[in-house]
């Protein structure tokens, strides 16, 4: 299998809204997310919460994929897609966009790693990794993508649901070593 950039990628996160101490972190996994090494009962519904992302396209179920989302929510909800440039905003954005996804990859798996959760009240921020695995509904051969994911979630009638998503392609790169400016004039 080969490793290339999603042409119609999965999507998530957003800004943040003030800082958080190491401290506060709730669960920090560099292996697969397995709900045994989750804190208590809040880290394992917001486990389910990001892992129905996945299986709402695994199982090309649009309900399941609308129904992440906290759409109550007076200001709004956003996703931000790895190959878009701005937001996606409100339920009918989503649908379409989620629609044409369906209708061009079929996805076989989205395995969470790397999973960390930041409770903060009724709000918790997460960072993870899904791995995918999908090809193109027309033909071709399965590919496999790395995302980096960012949710922000809020808690809202005992369920955790989206608030904000940012997704980006994720790949290891390691930057090369600056040069030493020491004792150079630049102008």
């Amino acid at each position: 299998m080969r490793t290339i950039p999603f042409v119609s990628v999965l999507v998530l996160v957003m800004g943040f809204q003030g800082s958080s101490k190491a401290s506060d972190s709730c669960c920090d996994t560099s292996s697969p997310a397995v709900t045994a090494e989750m804190g208590g009962v809040e880290e394992r519904a917001i486990l389910r919460a990001v892992e129905g992302y996945a299986e709402g396209f695994i199982r090309e179920d649009m309900r399941l994929l609308l129904n992440l989302w906290d759409h109550r929510a007076p200001e709004g909800v956003s996703y931000v897609a790895a190959e878009l440039d701005q937001p996606l905003s409100g339920a009918e954005e989503l649908r379409a966009y989620y629609q044409s996804f369906l209708n061009t990859l079929i996805v076989y798996s989205g395995e969470v790693t790397n999973l960390r959760i930041f409770l903060k009240g009724d709000m918790a921020y997460v960072f993870c990794q899904f791995n995918w695995v999908y090809r193109v509904r027309a033909g071709g051969q399965v590919l496999e993508q790395p995302t980096r994911a960012t949710f922000v979630l809020r808690k809202r009638g005992g369920r955790w649901l989206y608030h904000h998503f940012h997704e980006s392609i994720s790949f290891h790169y390691e930057a090369p070593a600056a040069p030493s400016l020491m004792g150079t004039v630049i102008q």
